[in-house]
């Protein structure tokens, strides 16, 4: 299936999908727990320049996650490569027939591709879900750096990535 433009809606419901089947009703979400729920194993090691990977083969699907890279990034990248895994075929290098790789690097963050597009949406949405903000009026946060960083803290993800997913939720940035 080739994906023209990112599917925001069906992203949403998988997302809240996710979350009630997984029994996750409020921050910070183990998005490590659920990776593994999800039958994948999360292996951490140097990568270098890369945050992570999703490996493919038959009988097993790994996440690989540079252990080099703060916390919050770590988390991020899980969800990212859990967002390929479940809404993405595969896509990317192979090393043979059976096998696929999908790495996340610094072209994953530019909206450039839609696949890559999806995969931030996934992230975003299962580690910062649109109704846990809500309940935590994180709207009243967008002008305060403080009641950002709080909100970041709670939802152990960077205070960039929390500045900019309270914007786009509230119509001050595009969707993410």
């Amino acid at each position: 299936m080739i994906v023209r433009r990112p599917r925001f809606a069906m992203i949403k419901r998988t997302v809240n999908s996710l979350l009630m089947e997984s029994g996750v009703f409020g921050p910070a979400v183990p998005v490590e727990k659920i990776a593994e729920e999800a039958g994948i194993e999360v292996r951490y090691g140097d990568l270098g320049e890369i945050s992570g990977l999703l490996a493919r083969k038959p009988g097993i699907t790994i996440i690989g996650v540079n252990v080099e890279q703060p916390n919050v990034r770590q988390r991020f990248t899980i969800a990212h490569e859990l967002g390929h895994y479940l809404l993405h075929e595969g896509l990317g290098e192979h090393a043979d027939r059976d096998y696929r790789i999908n790495f996340r690097d610094s072209s994953s963050s530019e909206a450039s591709n839609v696949l890559e597009i999806e995969a931030n949406f996934f992230a975003a949405n299962l580690l910062m879900p649109e109704e846990f903000l809500e309940r935590d009026d994180a709207e009243s946060a967008i002008e305060d750096d403080q009641g950002v960083a709080d909100l970041a803290a709670k939802y152990d993800v960077s205070r960039h990535a929390m500045s900019l997913r309270i914007g786009k939720i509230y119509g001050h940035l595009r969707p993410f």
